[in-house]
């Protein structure tokens, strides 16, 4: 495959139906009209396929052509419109579904989540995917089609496709606003308030119960800090409270005028760790 940045050398990198896509989207992004906005729109969808990409390597996932749609394996589809679809590797009761909206306006992608669908036909680049058991009964045409290798653990399929799904739909929508309110894109989807909105949208919970579960939790970590534990924070590990020395007084000089000035002493602080 070609380099992303090889677009703008000599147009090779993106096939004409891409092109096609990519001013049909540039139409109804709300950017002024011409080539520039092309352009930004090219280099988003860039972006997100390197994501799609990277996140499939980082999983050690198969690019596959086309694949049965009794495949026991689960998969990461990315389609044309941009939308991710995550299936669950196939059990007696069928797969668990995932579709996020991820169009180029959404501050939030719109989350649908479901367990029992099946794949009615064949999953296959170029071509949409039908469902079936679900809430959505047919996806977009396919760009593309990633599967896990023959002997990974069904259980461990799920979990890993977890959390691509969390990384790439937030990583997505970040894209999004550096492309709508370039210069403006701040990481607001990561406070509080937009956390607890996309947990409760992927869970399938009101946001009242999502806030006070999370909030729960942060306390708990914050208990066991304060008694002198470490808390567990998952893949991210541990953390604890230790104590910063006391600091006596001294001079230093202003990191903006040069002035020289008195840094006032410092009590002993306890500081997370």
């Amino acid at each position: 495959m070609a380099q992303d940045d090889d677009y703008f050398h000599d147009g090779t990198d993106l096939s004409p139906r891409i092109v096609a896509h990519l001013r049909s989207v540039t139409e109804t992004s709300g950017l002024p009209a011409g080539e520039e906005s092309l352009e930004r729109v090219t280099e988003n969808w860039l972006a997100k396929r390197r994501l799609y990409l990277e996140q499939c390597d980082s999983l050690e996932m198969i690019q596959e052509e086309r694949c049965a749609g009794d495949d026991p394996r689960g998969f990461l589809l990315l389609t044309y419109s941009g939308s991710l679809v995550v299936l669950g590797p196939l059990g007696e009761g069928g797969r668990s579904f995932e579709y996020a909206s991820l169009g180029i306006r959404a501050d939030v992608p719109d989350l649908v989540r479901s367990d029992g669908v099946r794949v009615t036909g064949e999953l296959a680049r170029d071509r949409p995917a039908m469902f079936a058991g679900g809430p959505v009964e047919r996806s977009s045409d396919l760009l593309f089609l990633a599967g896990f290798a023959a002997g990974v653990d069904p259980a461990d399929q799920e979990e890993r496709l977890r959390e691509a799904a969390i990384f790439l739909t937030n990583g997505f929508v970040l894209a999004n606003q550096s492309l709508t309110d370039a210069g403006a894109a701040d990481l607001a989807q990561f406070n509080l308030r937009s956390i607890v909105q996309y947990v409760a949208a992927r869970n399938g919970t009101t946001q009242a119960l999502t806030r006070s579960i999370v909030h729960d939790f942060l306390s708990t970590v914050e208990s066991g800090m304060l008694l002198g534990r470490r808390a567990s924070l998952g893949a991210l590990g541990t953390t604890e409270l230790t104590v910063r020395a006391p600091q006596k007084a001294r001079m230093g000089r202003h990191p903006g005028t040069g002035e020289e000035i008195l840094i006032p002493a410092k009590p002993a602080t306890a500081v997370p760790r």
